[in-house]
């Protein structure tokens, strides 16, 4: 099964025999408990009008976002979800150079390289649980590069890097010219240490946000950028028409309203991480790796598992995780899952127990997958 990126409970189904529905997907980090209620009824008023055109523009979006975010609109571009910006963005500033921190999302260096653009990686290691030496990173910025990537927090370790330092970086990048590209696609639950306020003032910072993973809109794909008048309106010149479709528009604003359903899920996240946290640390066989977001990165530490096998022998009993043998600066003892609610979490940990305190019994020609 091919794993470029996690949630394709599609093809998990067809190589099982398990209905999509029945599979636990820990391999996609997108909040269990849902879209918000309102956005749900919005969608349903909204069905409607599947047959108009969308807005162009999606002006009352930007205005909804404007008022969550204290931001104004003309700094704010929605998308068809943040992978669109994340294409657009080597379109727009044509970049001849380019950093990425590593491990991360796969898609900054697809986008850049088949225009031609010569791709830096910058690696964070396991030794530090791959927290960013920002001081290192600020001399190896001195090679002047045209744009820089770094996810906060990573994807798929799970690190931050708190504003302040951030914001160092920032000034760093700005004295050499470069933009700063920072994905806040899990920032929603570290909203304190985000710099979208900055990137909607300074000129060389973009800022990318997700209505996927906090707020459980995957499927309508939903995404968007801050940054200074100046980049939106030229980002806003070379954006596909109608980019956001009417429906993902009307849970998106529904959804922005909700504080109820806000709160709820920041319970949710702090109760049920540390939870599950403490029981993963607590099996031996296993490295986990302190994170800020909804996952977990983990490692294997026995060499009668790998995460392919691992991966195969859980979706096996319809549980689905991320390996992440093809990601750079991780290998094949390295697995992310998602946090989801208490009884799949009690699932995962306990299968997870029962498979690798009984891996002796298990056939070693296997070992290999």
């Amino acid at each position: 099964m091919k794993d470029t990126h996690g949630g394709d409970i599609w093809q998990a189904s067809t190589l099982t025999g398990i209905p999509p529905g029945d599979i636990i997907d820990f391999s996609a980090n997108i909040n269990p408990l849902g879209p918000s209620p309102m956005a749900t009824e919005a969608l349903k008023e909204a069905l409607g009008m599947v047959g108009a055109y969308p807005e162009p523009g999606a002006g009352a979006l930007k205005e909804a976002l404007s008022d969550y975010h204290h931001i104004h609109p003309d700094r704010i571009l929605p998308a068809n979800g943040s992978t669109e910006l994340i294409y657009l963005i080597p379109r727009v500033l044509a970049p001849k150079t380019a950093l990425v921190v590593e491990p991360a999302f796969s898609e900054y260096v697809n986008s850049l390289v088949p225009l031609g653009c010569r791709v830096d990686e910058f690696l964070t290691g396991e030794e530090d649980s791959f927290a960013l030496d920002t001081e290192r990173l600020a001399t190896k910025l001195k090679n002047g590069y045209d744009v820089f990537y770094l996810a906060n927090p990573s994807n798929p370790a799970g690190s931050l890097v708190d504003k302040e330092p951030l914001l160092h970086l920032a000034r760093k990048c700005r004295e050499h010219g470069t933009v700063l590209v920072v994905d806040e696609a899990f920032a929603d639950f570290t909203e304190g240490q985000s710099i979208k306020k900055e990137a909607a003032e300074l000129g060389s910072i973009v800022v990318l946000r997700s209505m996927t993973k906090f707020f459980s809109l995957a499927g309508l794909r939903l995404g968007y950028m801050v940054a200074s008048e100046g980049l939106i309106k030229r980002f806003t010149e070379h954006i596909q028409p109608w980019a956001v479709n009417t429906l993902a528009m009307v849970a998106g604003e529904a959804t922005l309203r909700d504080m109820a359903y806000m709160e709820r899920t920041l319970r949710w996240f702090g109760e049920e991480k540390k939870r599950t946290a403490a029981e993963l640390a607590a099996i031996p066989a296993l490295k986990l790796f302190p994170s800020k977001a909804n996952f977990f990165l983990l490692k294997l530490l026995t060499d009668a598992f790998t995460g392919a096998l691992l991966k195969k022998v859980l979706l096996e009993r319809g549980i689905l995780i991320r390996e992440l043998s093809s990601v750079r600066g991780l290998g094949k003892r390295f697995f992310r899952v998602a946090l989801l609610k208490r009884r799949d979490n009690e699932t995962l940990v306990e299968t997870l127990r029962s498979l690798l305190l009984g891996m002796k019994s298990l056939d070693r020609a296997d070992i290999s997958c």
